[in-house]
């Protein structure tokens, strides 16, 4: 593996998450909730400090470099035994993340419920919807490493 194909990897990662965070503000104009994921990673990550609440921008990168590991994770661990072409294959990884999301990382870390149950009724289907789109464009983006 070359360090240009980690690079290659890395920003179809941040790509992906940045369609991912539009995502999360736009889906309000389909009448589900929205979702400010930089704002959420901040608070979460950081919490508020004797100066106020964490920046924005720190949630923003923070979840960007989350994103391009899980590009990594998806290029060389999980991608090469998904089956279909690279959008197929970039949806199926991102219902996984969907699942471990709801299931764990939002009940157990940010106790937001299961599926974020304790935002609003309806969040699960925009977090699903933004998952899918983050899945859409790194399986459009970012190559598979078959060993």
């Amino acid at each position: 593996m070359t360090l240009g194909l980690l690079i290659h990897i890395a920003i179809a990662g941040v790509i992906a998450t940045y369609c991912h965070l539009i995502g999360g503000l736009w889906i309000k104009s389909l009448g589900l909730p929205p979702l400010d994921l930089s704002r959420a990673m901040a608070d979460y990550t950081y919490g508020d400090s004797f100066s106020g609440p964490p920046s924005y921008w720190a949630g923003q990168v923070l979840i960007c470099f989350n994103g391009a590991v899980f590009a990594l994770f998806y290029a060389t661990a999980v991608g090469p035994f998904l089956p279909g072409p690279g959008v197929i294959r970039g949806m199926i990884f991102a219902m996984l993340l969907f699942l471990l999301s709801g299931l764990l990382f939002s009940p157990i870390f940010i106790d937001k419920g299961l599926f974020l149950a304790k935002v609003h009724e309806r969040a699960w289907i925009s977090a699903l919807v933004v998952h899918l789109v983050w899945g859409i464009v790194l399986g459009w983006l970012c190559p598979v490493i078959t060993w």
